[in-house]
């Protein structure tokens, strides 16, 4: 069931931005790019679900799982430690469901 897919990946940072997307500009910025990342790779991880679900692709999804669950951490790493040096990391194999706010000067 798709009900047992781990939904933290989405509510942990939703609900930090939810909370902390007022206190600045880049704060909003962060949340927005990390979300954007993380609903993507949830949707790519339910792809890969329903795809394993066919017998003769079980193996290789399995491992394309694996892979992916590697990425995202790696992932998440990264834009934590660009976020860390004050850059905004631009997630690779994101898809934009929250658009960027363009810069107020």
């Amino acid at each position: 069931m798709l009900v047992k897919i781990p939904v933290a990946n989405v509510f942990g940072p939703l609900i930090v931005w939810l909370i902390r997307k007022n206190s600045s500009a880049s704060t909003d910025q962060h949340g927005r790019a990390v979300l954007n990342f993380q609903l993507a790779m949830t949707l790519y991880f339910v792809v890969l679900f329903l795809l394993g679900k066919v017998d003769v692709l079980a193996t290789p999804v399995a491992l394309l799982m694996r892979l992916w669950a590697y990425l995202n951490i790696f992932f998440i790493l990264r834009g934590a430690y660009e976020s860390a040096q004050g850059r905004l990391y631009t997630y690779p194999l994101s898809i934009r469901f929250l658009p960027q706010q363009k810069k107020s000067v």
